[in-house]
Parts: C-alpha cells; sequence; structure tokens
C-alpha cells in the first residue's frame, strides 16, 4: 500500500515553489519607484513578502520530515512544472506600471490560494493533520491579503492616470472598490456555476478534521 505521507511531497514542493516564485518577484517590486509612489501598495507588498518567507521556511521545515532528500532536493524537482503556470505573470525583463504589477501579484496569489485548497483536502483526504493544519493556516494568512489588494487596485489605477494627464477624480476609487465586491455578493454568486471567489474559499474559516 502506498505511503499516505510520500504522496504529499510534491504537493508540499509545488507550495514552496509556488510562493518562492512570488517572493522573488516581490523582492524585486518592493525597489520599483513606481510601487514606491503608493505607500498603501509597497507596504501590502511588504507585509506579503513577510508571510510568503515564513510560508516557505514552514514547508521547508516540514517537507525535511519526509522521506526521499530534504526539502531543498525536492522543491528542486517541482519549480520545472509548478512554474509554467506563473512564469508569464512575472516576466524579469518586462517594465510594469504599478497597477499591473499589482494585478500580476492578486493573480498569483490566487494561485496559491487554490493550490493551498488541494494540498489542505489532500492531507485530509490522506490523514495526515499536521499537513492540513498547515495548508489551512497558510490559507487564511493569504485570503485577507488578496482581498485588500483588490481593494487598493484601483485608487492606483486611477492616480496613474492622473499623472499620465488625465482628468479624473480620485474618489471615484471608493465606487470602483464598492461596485466590485458586490460582484462577488452573495446574490450574484449563489445558485450558479459562478461559486466562490478566489480570496473569499468556502469554509477558509472553518473547522476540519482528520480521522
Amino acid at each position: 500500500m502506498a505511503d499516505n505521507r510520500d504522496a504529499l511531497r510534491p504537493y508540499l514542493a509545488d507550495m514552496a515553489a509556488v510562493e518562492k516564485h512570488i517572493l522573488e518577484a516581490l523582492e524585486r517590486q518592493h525597489k520599483d519607484d513606481d510601487i514606491r509612489q503608493f505607500p498603501n501598495a509597497h507596504q501590502v507588498i511588504d507585509r506579503l513578502m513577510a508571510v510568503l518567507k515564513q510560508h516557505v521556511q514552514t514547508l521547508e521545515t516540514h517537507l525535511e520530515g519526509f522521506s526521499g532528500g530534504g526539502a531543498a532536493a525536492t522543491v528542486k524537482e517541482a519549480v520545472g512544472g509548478v512554474l509554467g503556470a506563473i512564469a508569464g505573470m512575472y516576466d524579469k525583463v518586462r517594465k510594469d506600471t504599478a497597477s499591473r504589477a499589482l494585478r500580476d501579484d492578486y493573480t498569483a496569489l490566487g494561485l496559491a490560494v487554490v493550490s493551498y485548497t488541494m494540498l489542505h483536502t489532500t492531507a485530509l483526504g490522506l490523514r495526515q493533520g499536521a499537513t492540513a493544519e498547515i495548508a489551512l493556516r497558510h490559507l487564511k494568512d493569504l485570503t485577507p491579503i488578496q482581498v485588500e489588494l483588490s481593494q487598493i487596485i484601483p485608487s492606483v489605477v486611477l492616480r496613474e492616470l492622473a499623472l499620465e494627464g488625465y482628468d479624473v477624480e480620485p474618489g471615484l476609487a471608493q465606487n470602483a472598490v464598492r461596485n466590485t465586491q458586490e460582484a462577488w455578493s452573495s446574490e450574484h454568486t449563489q445558485g450558479g456555476s459562478a461559486g466562490t471567489p478566489v480570496g473569499h474559499p468556502v469554509g477558509a474559516e472553518g473547522s476540519y478534521t482528520t480521522r
């Protein structure tokens, strides 16, 4: 019979690889002068970097308890496949505006959120409570930051337009936030195929059980 713990190695390695890649992009953004023009965005990036560093450390430490090599070897195995999904978002050569950089961050966090959802579910199915707990804890760290990004982006978009010389009302950013948040409200998502938005996972705040 297959070893339940061994089955989790590639999932954990994928997760560590995803967060390392996002962290590398955030470190570049953190030094970017365009993003520094927006203190609220810069602060979120700074906070997210700290969260991801802690996540990667926790995942690598957890992986050390698995057979088949240490954390570094395991993550190296995963890098080739998993990073293809987000490589296009974080082009090291391309110079993006702050709003587009934040858009890429939001999208990358969506991948991390759904990956943690899968890891948590897999760990529950394999009765690996420690891994399930780590995945859920990390998921809860990321979802509020992703929501915060979605609320910051409208003000950054309008500020960029103003800096380019367009006549815009900065206060309309709040209208955009309200309108877009309402798009994810229950009356717009219940009963159809829309489901729950990325950043608002079903059961993220709930409990779980293992046997």
